[in-house]
């Protein structure tokens, strides 16, 4: 009984936490947009604002609500849990099952579909990595597929409809992509689900475009070459019907708001080219010892106050 109210305890506290921290994202993650910053900046902020709720929900109750537990708690005394927090545990044991359920679903979608794009696709030569794919027709233009080995499908329709400087800053363009390793933060969105997260997303999507943009163009004619290459892409999407919708673990060309890209690659100048100076790592090192030490300190503390909390939230 012990360890069943250890862990009854533990997913209430982490349900409870979870809750609270996402309605909290969902309703003040607008603030960000008024945040001076490049756009991969943008996107990386945005990503950890959506993920934050499972991290720190995750850090806290291993951290603090499990030992405590185990420190603490009388192991003699045989107390009856709550009716609440036994349907708190249930909804934590459900809110994790749910988002394992649509883990999986996605990673079988997408390897469903990209199986039958991939069918009699063939090497397309180009100096980058990952490698590029000539794929079948009902494959979306270009795309971005995998994440432990990801690769870039390019249609047959791609190939005949741009010129070879528009398709290789677009290649460069899903380049971005897969350095930053967006196909595995979509799923990532996945096995957090939360009412009212859809527009964060959205923005997160958005910005990812931006920023993979941003990280391919160098000049005014890289920028001219992606506009154009976006502006016909979108038209030969439009002009070929409908394609088989890409799955969640991938990331097409095509995605976001065209107009806006193209807006703002025509607009392009060296002034907004992304800075490419890098922060030391050891400039991030003070900061963890000093937080190190203060938890080490207080260490006991919290605990005894943790402890506290979720004596009061099972009564």
């Amino acid at each position: 009984m012990f360890a069943l109210r250890g862990i009854a305890v533990s997913l209430t506290f982490f349900v409870l936490l979870y809750s609270i921290l996402s309605a909290l994202v969902s309703i003040s993650w607008r603030s960000l947009r008024w945040l001076r910053a490049t756009e991969k900046n943008l996107a990386d902020l945005l990503f950890l604002t959506r993920i934050l709720p499972l991290l720190a929900s995750l850090l806290i109750t291993l951290a603090f609500v499990v030992p405590s537990f185990q420190l603490l708690e009388p192991r003699s005394i045989d107390e009856d849990m709550g009716a609440l927090p036994v349907a708190l545990g249930i909804a934590a044991l459900f809110l994790i099952g749910w988002g394992c359920y649509r883990v999986i679903t996605a990673q079988l979608r997408t390897w469903h579909i990209v199986s039958r794009w991939l069918d009699g696709s063939q090497p397309l030569y180009w100096e980058g990595q990952p490698p590029a794919l000539r794929s079948r027709r009902e494959a979306p233009p270009l795309i971005v597929v995998g994440m432990r080995k990801p690769r870039v499908l390019v249609s047959d329709s791609t190939l005949n409809l741009l010129t070879q400087n528009e398709l290789q800053i677009a290649l460069e363009h899903e380049l971005a992509h897969v350095r930053s390793r967006d196909n595995l933060k979509k799923l990532v969105f996945r096995f957090s689900p939360f009412p009212g997260m859809a527009k964060l997303e959205a923005a997160w999507s958005q910005a990812a475009e931006l920023a993979a943009d941003d990280a391919a163009v160098s000049n005014v004619n890289d920028a001219v070459d992606l506009a154009a290459a976006l502006v016909k892409l979108s038209r030969l999407v439009s002009l070929d019907g409908p394609v088989d919708e890409a799955p969640a673990c991938t990331i097409g060309f095509v995605t976001g708001s065209v107009t806006a890209r193209v807006t703002r690659l025509l607009a392009w100048s060296e002034s907004r080219k992304p800075s490419h100076t890098r922060i030391s790592q050891w400039a991030v090192l003070p900061p963890l010892v000093v937080a190190a030490f203060c938890l080490f300190v207080t260490y006991g503390s919290v605990l005894v106050a943790t402890h506290q909390l979720t004596e009061w939230l099972v009564r």
